[in-house]
């Protein structure tokens, strides 16, 4: 995605103050797929946002050039539970 405006309302988990923005699938390092931000700009209502989540065991996301305000949460990725996806 170029030039994107992301604009986060939390609800991670019941938690208003939460939220994340991708939930990428790929299941093997070896798929050619992901998520690309370019250009972009992220705000929130919610207090912490993780710039996304584990859903599968190899997800692949790519941040460039994008404007954060001090939005993210300091882990900056959620393994959504699953400790084996903390890397």
């Amino acid at each position: 995605m170029q030039n994107s405006k992301i604009f986060v309302e939390g609800d991670l988990e019941g938690d208003p103050e939460m939220a994340v923005i991708t939930a990428q699938a790929r299941e093997s390092s070896s798929e050619d797929t992901g998520y690309s931000f370019v250009h972009g700009r992220i705000t929130r209502t919610a207090k912490d946002v993780f710039l996304g989540r584990a859903w599968k065991s190899s997800p692949r996301v790519v941040y460039s050039y994008t404007e954060m305000d001090e939005i993210v949460h300091p882990g900056g990725w959620s393994s959504n539970r699953q400790p084996e996806r903390a890397e």
